[in-house]
């Protein structure tokens, strides 16, 4: 029997699913879609450790916890999930309240750690993330695969892999539309979930296309950003022709 539970709280399907994998081997667990939800589950049960995004819809990951502790709902150690951090925004995390915090994209080996500490009361060990910069530009990192691999069993990671496709190929219209628009922080968005995805996945160059594009529609960069979300489509498509052919996929 598991010993010890854990709040999933992450509005996307992807990243939701991919934390109920990795922490399901290991800790009970129960999943909210944004702040409001994990509130009301809060307000019926407790749990030994809250994983809270931070970017989510109607409540907001900051919000949500000062509201649980308002509450008086829960005393647990709450670590945030985010992409918008690095290591030098630290203790503005621990000032919010939180007690940690992991940065996008996620690494199974270390994610675990990290938790594994926090829920334990260790003092959690701090995991430098990679800019775009130091990301190798390969179609799929062979290395996030593999420790993908060491904690999901085959048809899991398939089916992953299958998602995050799925999920771009439904926001590559919207994107274009957003663009055609005008919408540029609706594209920035978008783009963002793309990155965030590619990221944890290591679809390397979807992730560093993705994330130029995100930058160039944050900072109405229009000039490039065009070309910027065509290459950025191209390499969604020469992954999904990877996905197909790739035996790795299909051992």
């Amino acid at each position: 029997m598991k010993s010890k539970s854990i709040l999933i709280v992450e509005d996307n399907d992807l990243n939701r699913k991919f934390f109920e994998n990795l922490i399901g081997q290991i800790w009970e667990f129960e999943s909210a879609l944004n702040g409001r939800e994990a509130i009301e589950i809060l307000e019926k049960r407790d749990f030994d450790l809250i994983l809270m995004d931070i970017q989510m819809p109607e409540i907001d990951g900051i919000t949500a916890l000062k509201r649980i502790r308002e509450k008086n709902l829960s005393l647990s150690p709450v670590i945030a999930v985010t992409a918008f951090a690095d290591e030098s925004e630290r203790d503005v995390f621990l000032s919010q309240g939180f007690d940690d915090f992991i940065t996008k994209p996620i690494r199974p080996k270390e994610f675990i750690l990290q938790i594994q500490k926090t829920i334990n009361g260790e003092k959690p060990k701090i995991f430098k993330t990679k800019s775009t910069t130091d990301v190798e530009a390969v179609v799929l990192d062979k290395k996030v695969f593999k420790q993908l691999s060491k904690y999901n069993k085959p048809d899991t990671i398939q089916q992953i892999y299958r998602d995050f496709m799925e999920e771009a190929d439904q926001l590559l219209p919207a994107i274009n539309s957003d663009f055609a628009d005008g919408l540029y922080e609706e594209v920035s968005k978008n783009c963002h979930i793309i990155k965030g995805n590619a990221g944890t996945l290591g679809i390397n160059r979807v992730y560093i296309a993705a994330a130029k594009a995100e930058k160039e529609s944050r900072q109405n960069q229009i000039s490039s950003l065009d070309k910027s979300l065509a290459e950025m489509e191209k390499e969604i498509i020469i992954f999904g022709k990877y996905l197909a052919e790739e035996t790795i996929f299909n051992p």
